[in-house]
C-alpha cells in the first residue's frame, strides 16, 4: 500500500510541471523561432546574406561598439557609487544603515520609463535641480545641461543599477573573516595597503559577479537610451532593433540585429554563472564563522555615513519625488506660473476634457490594470508548478530551473519583436494583438515569479509531505492542504511582482503594440515626446504607487516566517 502511494506521488509530481513547461515553450520559443527565422529566411530561401550585410555595415558596427562602450562605462560608474556604500554597510554600525539598504531597493521595483521621466523632471534644463541652483546662485541660465546626452545615459544607468553592486558586495564583505587583514596590520602594513593588497583581492569574486549582472542590464537597456540619448548619435542595438522593425518597416533587419544581442547576452550569462560558481568556490575557502561585530563608526565613519546617506536620498528619492510634485502642478494660463492643481488627475479620470494623449489616459490605465491582472493570474500557476518540479529534483541545478529562467537570456525588446512578427505574419486583429501583449508580459514575468516562489518552497521540509503520505493522504490532497497553504504568502508576493512588472512593462509593449493598443507606459512615453510632462507625471505617480506596494511587500517578505526543521 505504501509502495503504491509512493508511486502515485512520483507520478503526480512528475506530471505537474508538464503543462507549465508546454506553456512556457510556446510563449518563449515560438516567438524566438519567428525572430531567428526572419534573420535567415529570404524570398530565395535560406540565406546568410542578410546577416552578413548587417554585421559588415559600418553603421551597425558603430552601434555595436557604442552599446558595449556605454554598458562598460555605466558599470564602472555604478561601481564607483556602490563600493563606498558597500564598505560603510559591511564595516560600520551606524544609524541609517538599514534605511540606506531599504532605499537602495527602490530602483529594483520602478519601471524604466519612470526612471526616464524622473530624470527629465529633476535633471532637465527646466527641472527642479536647475531651478534650485539658479535660485541659490542667482543664475540666468540652467548650469546643468546634461539631458539628452551621453552623461545622462550613464547617470540614469548608475541610479538604476548601483544598488545591485552595493547589496551583493556588502553582503559578501560583511561575512568575510578578518584574519588575513588582522595579520597584515600586525605585520606593520597600513590600512590602505591592507585594503588594496588583501581585502580588495578577496572581494574580486563578488565585485566581478555583481558587475557582470549590471553590465548585462546596461547592455539590454532600452527606454533610457531611447529617450535620454536624444538621437541617433547614442543609438544602441536595442533601440536600433525597434527603429528597424517599427519605424523603418524592416523587421528582417531587426531580426538579424537581434543575433548580436542574443550572442552577447548568452556569453554574459555564461560569464555570470561562471562568476557565481567562482564566488561559491571562494566561500568554501573562507572561515565559516561570521566576522566580528561591526564596530561603531568613528567621527570620520559617521561623517562618511551621513554624506553617503544624504547622497543616496538625493540621488534616489529626488527624481521620484519630483514626479509626484510635478503631477500636482499646472499653469492657469500660458503666461502664468505653475501652481497646485488636480487638473491632470481630473483629465486622467475623464472628469475634465483632456487634450492630446491625455485623452487616452483612462483607457490606458484600464488596459494596463486588466492586462496586469491577467498576467498575475496565469504566471503564478506556471511559476508554482515549475517550483514543485525543481524542489523535487535530486540535482543541484534542475532542468526546469534552467528552463524557467530562459526568458531572461534575451531582452524584452527581442521578445516583443518575436510577437510583432507573429502579429504581422497572420495580420492579427486588435483582440489578438491584446492577447499577444498579455503573452509577452507573461514571458517576462514568469522567471521573476519562479524566483519568488522557489526559495519559499525550498524551505518547506519534505518530511511534511512524507508524513501526509504515511497517514494515507493522496498527492493531490497533500498538495492542496499542506503545500499550498504554506506557499500562500510567496504566491501572493509573486502575483504582486508579476502585476507590477506588467503595469510598468515598456520595452516589449512598444515594440509589439500598434497605435490602437495603449498601456500606461506607452501613453507616458507619448506625453514625454509631446512635452506634456505634468500629464506624464500624473500617470507616473500611479506607477510609483504600484512600485511602493511592491517595495513594501518585498521588504516584508525578507522577514517572512520559517517553517522549522
Amino acid at each position: 500500500m505504501r509502495e503504491n502511494n509512493s508511486l502515485q506521488y512520483k507520478r503526480f509530481y512528475r506530471t505537474m510541471p508538464i503543462p507549465a513547461s508546454l506553456v512556457l515553450l510556446l510563449l518563449f520559443f515560438v516567438p524566438l523561432l519567428f525572430t531567428l527565422s526572419s534573420a535567415f529566411m529570404t524570398e530565395e530561401g535560406l540565406s546568410f546574406s542578410r546577416v552578413i550585410g548587417v554585421f559588415t555595415d559600418s553603421y551597425t558596427q558603430r552601434i555595436m561598439l557604442f552599446t558595449l562602450l556605454q554598458a562598460t562605462l555605466s558599470t564602472l560608474a555604478s561601481l564607483l557609487v556602490a563600493l563606498p556604500g558597500a564598505y560603510l554597510i559591511a564595516t560600520y554600525s551606524f544609524r541609517g544603515m538599514h534605511f540606506i539598504l531599504a532605499l537602495s531597493a527602490i530602483p529594483f521595483v520602478i519601471p524604466s520609463i519612470l526612471v526616464v521621466l524622473g530624470f527629465v523632471i529633476f535633471f532637465g534644463n527646466n527641472g527642479f535641480l536647475n531651478r534650485i541652483l539658479m535660485s541659490v546662485f542667482n543664475l540666468s541660465e540652467p548650469p546643468m545641461k546634461i539631458l539628452y546626452s551621453f552623461p545622462a545615459i550613464i547617470l540614469a544607468h548608475t541610479f538604476y543599477n548601483f544598488p545591485i553592486i552595493m547589496s551583493l558586495v556588502s553582503s559578501y564583505w560583511e561575512h568575510m573573516d578578518e584574519n588575513c587583514e588582522a595579520a597584515s596590520l600586525t605585520l606593520g602594513a597600513t590600512k590602505a595597503r591592507t585594503f588594496f593588497s588583501i581585502t580588495l583581492h578577496r572581494l574580486l569574486p563578488a565585485i566581478i559577479s555583481a558587475s557582470s549582472l549590471v553590465f548585462l542590464f546596461c547592455f539590454n537597456s532600452f527606454a533610457i537610451i531611447l529617450v535620454l540619448g536624444g538621437g541617433p548619435q547614442y543609438t544602441t542595438m536595442e533601440v536600433e532593433m525597434y527603429r528597424q522593425a517599427r519605424m523603418l518597416g524592416n523587421p528582417a533587419a531587426a531580426s538579424a540585429l537581434s543575433l548580436f544581442s542574443i550572442l552577447v547576452t548568452t556569453l554574459l550569462l555564461l560569464w555570470y554563472n561562471a562568476s557565481q560558481k567562482n564566488l561559491a568556490r571562494s566561500e568554501t575557502y573562507r572561515n565559516n564563522r561570521r566576522r566580528s561585530e561591526k564596530r561603531p563608526a568613528s567621527f570620520v565613519g559617521r561623517l562618511m555615513a551621513f554624506l553617503y546617506s544624504l547622497f543616496s536620498i538625493l540621488f534616489i528619492l529626488s527624481p521620484i519625488i519630483s514626479v509626484i510634485v510635478r503631477s500636482f502642478m499646472a499653469a492657469p494660463s500660458r503666461s502664468s506660473a505653475s501652481e497646485f492643481s488636480l487638473k491632470w488627475y481630473r483629465q486622467l479620470l475623464s472628469l475634465e476634457t483632456a487634450t492630446g494623449h491625455m485623452g487616452s489616459a483612462l483607457t490606458a490605465l484600464t488596459n494596463s490594470v486588466l492586462i496586469a491582472l491577467t498576467v498575475a493570474l496565469f504566471s503564478v500557476p506556471v511559476g508554482l508548478t515549475l517550483s514543485v518540479a525543481i524542489r523535487r529534483s535530486k540535482r543541484k541545478t534542475s532542468f526546469y530551473e534552467l528552463f524557467g529562467m530562459l526568458p531572461m537570456t534575451v531582452s524584452s525588446v527581442i521578445i516583443g519583436l518575436g510577437y510583432y512578427l507573429i502579429s504581422s505574419r497572420f495580420r492579427a486583429g486588435i483582440s489578438v494583438n491584446y492577447l499577444l501583449v498579455v503573452l509577452a508580459h507573461m514571458v517576462i514575468a514568469i522567471p521573476f515569479v519562479l524566483r519568488t516562489i522557489l526559495p519559499e518552497y525550498r524551505k518547506i521540509p519534505l518530511s511534511y509531505m512524507h508524513s501526509s503520505m504515511t497517514l494515507g493522504a493522496g498527492p493531490l490532497r497533500t498538495f492542496l492542504l499542506i503545500e499550498l497553504p504554506l506557499l500562500k504568502g510567496a504566491m501572493l508576493t509573486g502575483a504582486i511582482f508579476a502585476f507590477a512588472l506588467s503595469m510598468g512593462e515598456f520595452n516589449a509593449t512598444l515594440t509589439l503594440a500598434n497605435s490602437s493598443i495603449i498601456t500606461l507606459p506607452i501613453v507616458m512615453y507619448r506625453l514625454i515626446g509631446s512635452y506634456n510632462f505634468q500629464g506624464a507625471c500624473a500617470l507616473g505617480t500611479i506607477l510609483i504607487a504600484v512600485s511602493v506596494i511592491v517595495f513594501i511587500v518585498s521588504e516584508l517578505a525578507k522577514g517572512g516566517g520559517r517553517y522549522g526543521r
